[in-house]
């Protein structure tokens, strides 16, 4: 339970979950503090972690595993502590696996590190290298510093490796069937009616003061091209779909799968969305749950 808690991101129910199980008189295990140690990750609560890290081994006689020195090292990422993140990573007692320096390779694409940001990639392609999601990384923390030719020196390797980004794809519910959406699909019977409901909730949610977020790969693309390609994201499809055959009805959530990680505009339109459909959305990528209700999203914006 505890474990499903932390998933969502509901720090508080964990929390008191672990006071009720400590009143009651039950030991708690790794799986315990894997679970207060991954809210803390999630909301960035470094002095938390470092809290819960030292007592389940001092207090209660649990020894900290690779699992719990990942959430403290991605609470200090998320905090913006990469350097310290990184020394951690390299010092702790157990060698970092590629979750580790994934974390902290998404943390430099957030904040914006680029240098560390080259050596966090080199170690992560020493655990795969062809794992495309470090070179999509890296060239996201390129395009966010400007270093436009770094961009294009990371497509070049890509390229020279033979590395390939998988294609997004998206599935959604309704009545008992799955309906699965790829990028820029037009396959789907319905979807003119998917593609004009987009439109509308574009034009809506621009009401509302939502602006585009585009990444580094639509750099040379012109304006319109780059908003055509933005607009039949496979999640964005998925979503309309569901809004336009009522897969939630009031009170209830539309729920999306997504193979990848939910891109930057996906992400922001989602949180506008939530106000407009007056529904609450929840999508599964491959890193988190995102929780969107009137406007915010659970991971805060960090995932």
């Amino acid at each position: 339970m505890m474990g499903a808690y932390a998933q969502q991101g509901d720090k508080k129910s964990v929390i008191k979950l672990f006071s009720d199980m400590i009143v009651r008189g039950f030991s708690p295990d790794e799986y315990s503090f894997l679970a207060l140690l991954t809210v803390c990750s999630n909301s960035g609560s470094v002095h938390a972690a470092e809290k819960w890290l030292y007592c389940m081994k001092v207090d209660y006689g649990v020894e900290p595993q690779l699992e719990h020195y990942t959430c403290l090292i991605n609470a200090m990422a998320r905090d913006g502590r990469i350097e310290e993140a990184k020394t951690l990573a390299m010092k702790m007692p157990f060698e970092a696996d590629a979750a580790v320096w994934r974390a902290l390779l998404a943390a430099c694409a957030v904040h914006g590190a680029s240098e560390v940001a080259q050596e966090v990639t080199r170690r992560l392609l020493e655990h795969n290298p062809r794992d495309d999601s470090a070179f999509v990384l890296l060239a996201n923390v390129n395009a966010t510093a400007g270093k436009w030719d770094e961009v294009a020196e990371v497509r070049k390797l890509m390229r020279d490796r033979g590395v390939r980004k998988d294609g997004g794809m998206s599935w959604i519910e309704f009545r008992g069937e799955v309906h699965v959406f790829l990028a820029g699909d037009r396959t789907h019977e319905r979807m003119n009616e998917i593609y004009a409901k987009l439109a509308e909730l574009r034009e809506e949610i621009t009401k509302f003061g939502y602006k585009e977020v585009f990444d580094e790969k639509l750099h040379e693309m012109e304006a319109a091209d780059k908003t055509e390609l933005l607009w039949s994201h496979s999640e964005k499809l998925a979503l309309a779909f569901g809004v336009v055959c009522g897969a939630a009805p009031p009170g209830k959530a539309i729920r999306i799968l997504k193979n990848l990680r939910i891109c930057k505009d996906c992400h922001e339109a989602f949180k506008f969305m939530s106000i407009v459909i007056k529904r609450e959305i929840v999508v599964r990528d491959v890193n988190r749950y995102h929780r969107f209700v009137h406007g915010k999203c659970n991971c805060e914006d960090y995932w």
